[in-house]
């Protein structure tokens, strides 16, 4: 587990592996403590002393996305109220304000509050570049990016160039989740939320209901500044507090009106409709379950890729390789494992390391035109390759490969070997797609 430290002082962290998600809990806690207010009228009090003590808690986890989720969260409990508001909750209010001030003074949290909004900061500047490509990622990938595949295919294929950060995930859970999943479940994921909202919406009779929608709200909110919604811990008070809600409606048979479970449907129509026209136009990236192709015309290169030989950013290097050559109109597709292997007739493909044992994969790849294999460690009689095919196959390999089968190529055709480097070659763009 790491510790997480700002100017030297501990950042909260309860055991969940990050502050961010200690800080989300705490806001939904703070929000919740207000549950005692509805019990009896001196519960108001136990929920000052609570909401107090955690808001120290929270402002030790120096998180701005959970000072945030817990402002926008508190808003329903704020306007649901009931008024007026006799003086000594006021004061006792403004006295449990004016301590979590005088904390955050004497941590000095004040200071990393600023960063983004008087002072710049890379964390949110680097946040908002991610979140800038999400909605083109979710074009170019209408069948989604696969479960937990966002934060690689946005540094391999969306990331500035000039940015080396590593990423899990694109910094915000519902983000995260809507460019990993397709598209009828990512109508399904907005419609869900809005739905939650509504569900929990006070009216008349039904004012305590504020609680569990601010505690949902803060858990939304908590979710865009990071990643927390990934920590199933988080999701057990979100939905105690519905299971409560459906209850409480259950028993007094209130329920939104039928009207009412239309707005759900048409806001997330409409966000999609925007996020489609936001994200439409330009990439030139069309992503399929296994791999991506660049370019609106079938790909005239194949590559097999492999983080041995080519580095973990490998898109960063087919990118730059692509936007400084004479081959930034070709068209180019990238697979992750031989066993997405096309119809290689005519094509040039470019492979990696291993090649499985299967006669349907050795068979396309030997109907390619050219073969560009980099330090192959299978041998020549694996894919019945002969001197036949000299003029077919290039064999590249680093001065000092491990692979065992370097000598045995030698035997098909001549092998370039690629000065002072091993396995991983650092400019193999250059050296596989350079092809006249």
């Amino acid at each position: 587990m790491h510790d997480f430290f700002y100017h030297g002082i501990w950042r909260m962290d309860w055991g969940l592996g990050n502050p961010n998600k200690t800080a989300a809990l705490i806001a939904m806690l703070m929000i919740a403590v207000w549950a005692f207010a509805n019990i009896r009228k001196w519960g108001f009090w136990i929920s000052l002393v609570l909401f107090t003590g955690l808001g120290i808690g929270l402002i030790h986890t120096f998180s701005r996305g959970g000072i945030i989720a817990l402002f926008l969260g508190s808003v329903p409990i704020i306007y649901f109220a009931n008024r007026p508001w006799p003086w000594s909750k006021i004061i006792g209010i403004t006295i449990s304000i004016w301590i979590m001030v005088g904390v955050t003074i004497f941590l000095d949290a004040q200071d990393r509050y600023e960063q983004g909004v008087i002072k710049e900061d890379r964390s949110i500047g680097n946040r908002i570049e991610i979140w800038k490509a999400a909605p083109q990622m979710m074009v170019d990938a209408p069948n989604g990016w696969g479960i937990g595949k966002s934060g690689q295919a946005y540094m391999e294929w969306y990331q500035p160039q000039n940015h080396t950060e590593q990423y899990r995930t694109l910094v915000n859970s519902h983000l995260t989740w809507l460019v990993e999943l397709g598209w009828p479940l990512r109508f399904l994921y907005i419609v869900s939320w809005f739905a939650l909202f509504l569900i929990c919406w006070p009216k008349t009779g039904l004012t305590a209901l504020s609680i569990p929608l601010g505690v949902w709200i803060a858990f939304g909110i908590a979710a865009v500044f990071s990643s927390v919604a990934e920590s199933p811990w988080l999701w057990i008070l979100p939905i105690i507090c519905l299971l409560a809600t459906i209850a409480l409606r259950w028993k007094q048979k209130l329920w939104p009106a039928p009207i009412l479970w239309t707005i759900p449907f048409g806001v997330s129509a409409a966000t999609i409709l925007a996020l489609v026209i936001v994200g439409s136009g330009g990439t030139g990236l069309h992503a399929f379950n296994g791999g991506v192709v660049f370019g609106n015309n079938p790909p005239e290169i194949w590559i097999v890729v492999n983080s041995k030989v080519m580095g973990q950013n490998y898109g960063h290097a087919i990118r730059h390789y692509l936007s400084s050559s004479d081959s930034s109109n070709a068209s180019i597709g990238v697979i992750e494992s031989a066993a997405a292997m096309p119809d290689l007739t005519g094509k040039i493909v470019v492979v990696a390391d291993m090649i499985p044992n299967d006669d349907r994969i050795k068979s396309s790849l030997m109907s390619a035109k050219q073969i560009v294999l980099l330090n192959p460690s299978f041998f020549p009689q694996e894919i019945n390759a002969t001197k036949e095919h000299d003029g077919q196959i290039r064999i590249i390999f680093g001065e000092f490969s491990q692979s065992p089968s370097t000598n045995a190529w030698g035997s098909v055709g001549s092998v370039e070997r690629v000065p002072g480097v091993g396995d991983f070659l650092p400019h193999w763009p250059e050296l596989a797609l350079a092809i006249k």
